[in-house]
């Protein structure tokens, strides 16, 4: 068997031509400029469920939820960015929970440069505490388009996310008592 060496020119001319296949400086700049930044809403970032009536101790907490990482990818089209957001969520299960079942309302807005929101939209998971397991979790993922005008660029708009809080539960997370 007989091994032969590539010339040192040939290696070169391999290494050019592989480092053609990523993006250039500008390329990832323009992206970069073209991607929104998200925004995790303070107010809305945890939210403790407390069952129906008056008590407010611990063992009155049906469940608590957090906003975990929020990512965010963006791909470049000509007057547009398709903007792809991972949302991750966890939720925890408290003493007064009984269906052992969770439902968690969370929101996401696209605000033009101008701090209007142009897009928006409210969902829901649904998370199930099965055995022994007081914790789940979810990475919730969507897609917003944002139309671009000529020489308008993503990177102005921002997309803000939080948990759909009651009157109540937003009323107690100023307050302090929903950190954990």
């Amino acid at each position: 068997m007989t091994l032969r060496l590539l010339p040192p020119l040939a290696l070169g001319l391999i290494a050019v031509g592989l480092a053609g296949c990523g993006r250039s400086a500008a390329e990832i700049s323009e992206l970069r400029a073209s991607c929104p930044q998200a925004m995790r809403v303070q107010d809305a970032a945890s939210l403790t469920r407390f069952r129906p009536g008056t008590g407010r101790d611990r063992t009155d907490v049906l469940f608590q939820a957090d906003l975990g990482n929020i990512d965010v990818a963006c791909g470049l089209h000509r007057n547009r960015v398709d903007v792809d957001l991972t949302i991750e969520i966890v939720v925890a299960e408290g003493p007064a929970l009984r269906e052992r079942a969770a439902n968690v309302g969370y929101f996401v807005r696209l605000i033009d440069p101008s701090g209007r929101v142009v897009q928006g939209r409210n969902f829901a998971a649904d998370y199930k505490f099965a055995g022994n397991r007081t914790r789940a979790g979810s990475s919730e993922q969507l897609t917003l388009t944002i139309p671009l005008a000529e020489g308008q660029y993503g990177g102005g708009y921002t997309v803000a996310v939080g948990l759909l809080p009651t009157p109540e539960e937003l009323e107690y997370n100023r307050r302090g008592s929903g950190t954990r």
